[in-house]
Order: structure tokens, then C-alpha cells, then sequence
């Protein structure tokens, strides 16, 4: 059973629930303004979510998720202007490639600002992704700042799928949106752009190499 970890606004309001929409995306962005954490639909499965520059709401998912640190994240921007802002430079055709690609489900390992907390970026490099789903970016857009994301689970096992088993198994966060209809079973496409060309790193939901 995963640790019950109070989350910041637990005790003084309902966590915001139901699906995307105007009301709650701007409710759940408030959340993750003022350092809470909420459950999530991506472009692919369920994720924990918080904005990347609160430590402690990071601190609280690797708790959450029974993980140590030193795997990173992946991080969700509003476009590739805010991806930027994470990028300490875009080696090789990288941002061209990925301003052709990006909205989608490919997550590019880049390059990290050094101004990034290591829990973000080990290792210098940092995972970032513009989500294919436009309700998500207006999310991230209206919280100001990229979002981080990883799946829900305990760390080692499979990411849970429905948003009633996750309540019950990760109580008193601060938010749980639903997924309307099925969400693909498979993970973002991770593609290591650091290290020359292109490397694919994880197979998944968005083919690579991009056939023209």
C-alpha cells in the first residue's frame, strides 16, 4: 500500500475533481500555483503533477511514489517557448526537429539550465515534452510555469489507470482529474537528443525515427 503524505491544502478544501474543463483547469492551476499536487490525464497514462519550482511538492511525489531521487523527471511545458526556458542550449537540429514534432508524446532529453534543481535534471539533462493534449497545455499555460510529471505508482510497479483505485491508493492530494474515454496504454517516446544524433531511448506512443 503506498505512505499516505499529506499533501499542501489538505484539511482545508476539497481537492479538485471531475474532468478537464474551464473551471477546473484554472481550480487545478491555482493547486499547483500554490504548491499542491494533483492527479492528472496526459497524452498517455495518469501522472502525479506539480509546478517544477516547488521542491517540497517534488520532495512529496518521489515520497509518494516510494522512489529516491536520481531518476528524474519528465517535465510538461505549454509550448516550445516555455521548453526553452528549460534548455541551457538546443544541440545540433533539435529545436527545429522538435518544434516540427512537439505538440505530441515525445519527450526530448535535453541539455538542462543550471539554474534547474538536480531533482529535475540529473546529471545536467533534463526530459521535457509539449503534450499533445490542448486542454493539459492551457493548464500549464495558466500555471505559469512548466509542470512536473511521472506516472502513477509505486515506484516498480505499473501505473495505475483508474482515477477511483488511485484516490483510494493516493489520498489527499490536492487534486484527481479523470480521463474521458481510454487513455493509450503506452508511455511518451523518449528520444536523447544530447549525444549527437538523435538516440531513441524508450519506444512508445509517438513513432521515432519521424518518417517525412
Amino acid at each position: 500500500m503506498a505512505p499516505e503524505v499529506s499533501a499542501s491544502r489538505r484539511g482545508e478544501t476539497p481537492p479538485v475533481s471531475g474532468s478537464f474543463g474551464r473551471s477546473s483547469i484554472r481550480k487545478t492551476a491555482a493547486v499547483l500555483a500554490s504548491g499542491g499536487i494533483a492527479v492528472l490525464p496526459t497524452d498517455t497514462i495518469y501522472g502525479f503533477h506539480c509546478a517544477v519550482s516547488n521542491r517540497r511538492a517534488i520532495e512529496t511525489i518521489l515520497e509518494l511514489k516510494g522512489r529516491r531521487p536520481r531518476g528524474g523527471f519528465i517535465l510538461l511545458a505549454a509550448d516550445a517557448a516555455m521548453a526553452g526556458a528549460l534548455v541551457a542550449r538546443w544541440p545540433g537540429e533539435s529545436r527545429d526537429t522538435l518544434v516540427r514534432i512537439w505538440p505530441a508524446p515525445l519527450t526530448a532529453i535535453l541539455p538542462a539550465r543550471k539554474t534547474l534543481s538536480p531533482l529535475v535534471s540529473p546529471g545536467g539533462r533534463v526530459a521535457v515534452r509539449v503534450p499533445a493534449r490542448a486542454d493539459l497545455r492551457a493548464l500549464i499555460e495558466t500555471v505559469g510555469e512548466p509542470v512536473v510529471s511521472t506516472s502513477v505508482n509505486l515506484s516498480g510497479r505499473e501505473p495505475m489507470t483508474r482515477i477511483a483505485d488511485i484516490r483510494r491508493a493516493f489520498p489527499g492530494l490536492d487534486g484527481y482529474l479523470s480521463q474521458r474515454g481510454r487513455s493509450s496504454s503506452l508511455p511518451s517516446t523518449i528520444v536523447d537528443f544530447t549525444v549527437g544524433a538523435p538516440f531513441l531511448v524508450r519506444a512508445g506512443s509517438y513513432p521515432w525515427p519521424v518518417i517525412e
